[in-house]
């Protein structure tokens, strides 16, 4: 798939702020790590931890370690899954890694971990909010202090199956179509006898369509500053995904993982082996996908009620406030992170590189959507990105008990009919509101 260098600059200028203002900024600025070891002859170690693939982040390195020739990195292999237990166990022994992925950012900052950021960007010249995704760093800012950057980007929507849609003589879903579209298509595409379904990953709606049934809200009704349960429309949307596992039936969702297992393969699902329409995923799935899926498929942006938004999903990484060598580390992150060179890098290095470029940089962003993996589709997600509204799990303070005690664990009594939202809204809407303020406030006392 190529792209006109004019179709670029059409997607560019739709992501007005965001990619507005250019750098021409090539050359790392930072370098006084560098400076450092000049002085005294020796190179600089630093130790990494990252949960990407070690095939991928040796050739990712080692582009640094070019770049940088006096400082050398040492991949700290012991932090592993489960990673903020392992994190824990790394701190407790005084062998945090200078540079890590975070997975989850507010109890590294309560724990102690994270170092902040924010002196070392404000003296970098090359930093900005916009250069980042102004909205996107402030997911790890608290207290006017930054202390992880985003390193990984990916949008969420609906794959395509275009084969399963030609040979059903199903007309391809527009950039703009509706949920109801969606759901009628899914109708017509399913075929039980042949176990053909219309859609997978009908569970994975459940937080992403509110923000399209009510615009002023994001992921799991978040605004901003408070949960909405009580607004209809989380009760809307968990209504949708119910009905489309247990009126419309387009899912092999509803039957038992034996079942599914016997059918499509163990670990697999009927999207893998071509046998549904359309699935809800991320970006962060084109390169697989790409690799495995024996049929043609694209990407399309969420379906549109009152508002089309799209989904985005971040990974975080930051130094230890531990580190001996921090301004060798921050070199680090800002390769990871914003620094251009950097991502000409990744983009080369990580083929196929899962995460949208970082930066507001043209070239950059005609290097990534130029790539191979990237399907067609994502010239109609990329101006959506600006508008888009960030997974919590890994940055709002209180998100992970909100998903797993509070509301996740409701969800298949939704399904069943044992619990209907709406009777329970309010309850959710006090219980999952207090958790946030319980640990902001841990997150306030750690941050001032």
């Amino acid at each position: 798939m190529k792209k006109t260098y004019a179709m670029l600059m059409a997607v560019l200028l739709c992501l007005s702020v965001v990619l507005a203002g250019c750098s021409d900024s090539k050359k790392s600025s930072g370098n006084q790590a560098d400076a450092d070891s000049e002085k005294d002859g020796k190179k600089v170690t630093i130790t990494y931890s990252s949960w990407a693939d070690p095939a991928v982040e040796k050739r990712r390195i080692d582009a640094f370690m070019k770049a940088h020739p006096n400082i050398e990195v040492k991949m700290n292999k012991a932090v592993t899954w489960p990673w903020d237990e392992k994190l824990a166990a790394a701190a407790a022994a005084n062998k945090l890694p200078d540079v890590f992925f975070v997975f989850s950012v507010p109890p590294s900052v309560t724990n102690g971990w994270l170092e902040d950021l924010t002196p070392y960007l404000k003296k970098d010249k090359d930093y900005s909010k916009d250069k980042v995704f102004g909205n996107l760093t402030e997911t790890a800012e608290y207290n006017g202090k930054q202390y992880a950057l985003p390193q990984g980007l990916y949008a969420n929507g609906i794959f395509v199956n275009k084969d399963l849609f030609k040979k059903e003589n199903v007309e391809l879903p527009k950039p703009d179509w509706t949920i109801n579209e969606m759901r009628e298509k899914a109708v017509k595409l399913t075929k039980v006898s042949e176990k053909q379904y219309g859609f997978d990953g009908v569970g994975g709606l459940r937080e992403t369509l509110i923000p399209q049934l009510d615009p002023s809200q994001g992921w799991l009704t978040w605004d901003g500053e408070k949960y909405n349960f009580d607004k209809p429309a989380f009760v809307q949307s968990n209504k949708i995904v119910t009905d489309m596992l247990t009126k419309d039936k387009v899912s092999a969702e509803i039957l038992p993982q034996e079942e599914r297992d016997k059918e499509f393969g163990k670990g697999k699902s009927s999207w893998n082996v071509g046998k549904a329409a359309m699935r809800y995923g991320g970006s962060s799935d084109f390169g697989w996908q790409s690799k495995e899926l024996k049929f043609d498929w694209d990407f399309l942006p969420m379906p549109k009620d009152k508002g089309q938004r799209t989904p985005l999903v971040t990974d975080y990484i930051g130094m230890a406030k531990s580190s001996k060598h921090k301004e060798a580390a921050f070199e680090l992150v800002k390769w990871m992170t914003y620094s251009k060179e950097g991502w000409e890098s990744r983009i080369e290095v990580e083929k196929p590189i899962t995460s949208f470029p970082l930066i507001n940089d043209k070239s950059v962003w005609e290097k990534y959507l130029n790539s191979k993996e990237v399907p067609a589709g994502m010239k109609n997600v990329v101006p959506m990105i600006p508008d888009g509204f960030v997974d919590g799990w890994k940055w709002l303070p209180g998100y992970q008990e909100v998903m797993t005690k509070i509301v996740g664990n409701n969800y298949e009594k939704f399904v069943k009919g044992e619990i209907k939202p709406e009777d329970i809204s309010q309850d959710l809407q006090k219980r999952s509101n207090q958790a946030y303020e319980d640990a902001k406030k841990k997150m306030d006392e750690a941050t001032k």
